[in-house]
């Protein structure tokens, strides 16, 4: 679904080849009521100078060495993010499964690259406590802000702000931020 959504908005180009498509966990949105996915995302589980954010943006001096700090496993990137418009009450699901799950491998901390726009509805809508780790750029389509985010922290911020995120994570796995094991998809 995300490579249709960014083919439409101009993200990518026809017959774009993903490289982080094999080293990448999917997670999709699929309401009970209907038989489509409506929205995706996936954490990237590459080394910290492959994954996007850390390989195409010119991160600031302290970050960078920040990040260099990380442990192996402890780090994924979060990214293909695309939800159909009719959908966006979703979004916060989506991510907190997504972040509950890296939370669940033992991460503490996601990077992305967010388009400006999503970057504001994340910090006001969702109360998302991204940390911006160096200046944005042109990027697949369009300006995205490099980011990191502590995983416990956006969890946390997310069960208070948005508590319905994590009804369905919670009833199905028994805890907030935990979420079932997903998919790897190729």
């Amino acid at each position: 679904m995300h490579r249709r959504r960014y083919l439409e908005v101009g993200f990518m180009p026809e017959g774009f080849q993903d490289p982080y498509e094999k080293d990448s966990i999917y997670f999709v949105a699929q309401p009970k009521e209907l038989f489509q996915v409506v929205g995706v995302c996936r954490l990237v589980l590459q080394e910290l100078r492959t994954l996007p954010t850390y390989a195409h943006f010119d991160l600031f001096h302290d970050k960078k060495q920040a990040l260099r700090q990380l442990k192996p496993g402890t780090y994924a990137e979060l990214g293909a993010f695309a939800v159909l418009s009719r959908h966006h009450g979703l979004s916060s699901g989506l991510i907190a499964t997504a972040l509950g799950h890296a939370s669940a491998q033992g991460m503490t901390h996601v990077l992305c690259c967010v388009d400006q726009d999503f970057h504001r509805n994340v910090r006001m809508f969702l109360d998302i406590p991204l940390e911006t780790v160096g200046p944005g750029k042109l990027f697949y389509g369009s300006i995205k802000i490099p980011c990191v985010l502590n995983i416990a922290e956006a969890l946390e911020r997310l069960r208070i702000s948005r508590p319905q995120a994590f009804q369905p994570l919670s009833s199905r796995v028994g805890g907030p931020g935990r979420a079932p094991p997903p998919v790897r998809v190729a």
